[in-house]
């Protein structure tokens, strides 16, 4: 009959070396270098002329240093998740929700 405390250190080193595999097999890689004009408009698939557009009316949020465009991605994502559009639902909702809090007094 096996030592019961080898079988738990074989099975712990079993353990290590799949996580060591799953470590160097997937690096989650954060890229927060900035993007420019031309990187935004292929990432939202707009003309780059619609891009400075919506700087220039300061729709789209951005850096600016000198004559130069920045954008970080993080920001952008944002931006885009919220435009978000109320189902009929969401509104049938609020509108309950102010009758409820705002009755009228006859």
């Amino acid at each position: 009959m096996e030592n019961p405390f080898e079988l738990i250190m074989e099975r712990l080193d079993r353990i290590e070396k799949a996580i060591e595999n799953l470590k160097t097999a997937n690096p989650v890689q954060v890229n927060n270098a900035p993007m420019n004009v031309k990187e935004v408009s292929k990432y939202l698939n707009l003309s780059v002329s619609a891009i400075y557009k919506l700087t220039s009316t300061s729709e789209i949020p951005h850096y600016k240093n000198g004559k130069r465009l920045y954008f970080k991605k993080e920001d952008i994502d944002e931006w885009i998740f919220s435009k978000r559009i109320k189902t009929n639902d969401d509104i049938e909702k609020e509108a309950m929700d102010y009758i409820r809090k705002n009755p009228r007094q006859f």
